[in-house]
């Protein structure tokens, strides 16, 4: 068995009286390999999609997962209205689209889905062609959590694509497992 050596921990970072800077914080996250999801929703704005890495299982009974989005993003808010998202779980060659979907100067509504290869799936949000599945799901709680919502989804539907690899998020760069 190899043994590594771990660095050193550095000093901590504090904002001024006490606690942990934003930047740093960040960092430190960002050190966490993280799938790439688009969460997507539909409402009287019509179509909207951002891309996530704040993603996990949170029940197998029943099927429940949980996402992160700004309080002030319209994900948030298309989400909170309608009460229904749909998971997009991005394969290794869709990190263009992931950049898409994070960017703040992508057109709202029909026109930031121009071009982009998707359907309409049973949540009434957009089901984007390739991804690795799609998880339609239904708000079964929002919780409030910093400056964050945390939408806890109960999965009503799945798709698998057939044999496709995720594409993962690690330190500000998108990677291909393969």
């Amino acid at each position: 068995m190899t043994s590594r050596t771990s660095p050193q921990p550095s000093a901590t970072d504090t904002a001024p009286g006490g606690g942990v800077v934003a930047g740093q914080f960040r960092q430190a996250m960002g050190r966490f390999l993280t799938g790439v999801a688009v969460v997507t929703s539909c409402g009287p704005d019509g179509p909207h999609g951002t891309t996530v890495s704040s993603l996990a299982s949170v029940s197998l009974e029943p099927p429940m997962l949980l996402v992160c989005l700004g309080h002030a993003s319209r994900g948030a808010r298309t989400i909170g209205s309608t009460g229904v998202f749909t998971v997009n779980v991005l394969g290794r060659d869709q990190s263009e689209l992931a950049g898409w979907f994070a960017s703040s100067r992508r057109p709202l509504g029909s026109a930031g889905f121009a071009g982009v290869p998707h359907r309409i799936g049973d949540t009434g949000a957009p089901v984007l062609d390739g991804a690795v599945v799609h998880l339609d799901c239904r708000v079964a709680q929002e919780v409030s959590a910093g400056d964050h919502s945390i939408f806890i989804g109960e999965v009503t539907g799945i798709g698998f694509a057939e044999l496709a690899d995720p594409l993962a998020y690690h330190q500000g760069q998108f990677l291909s497992l393969r």
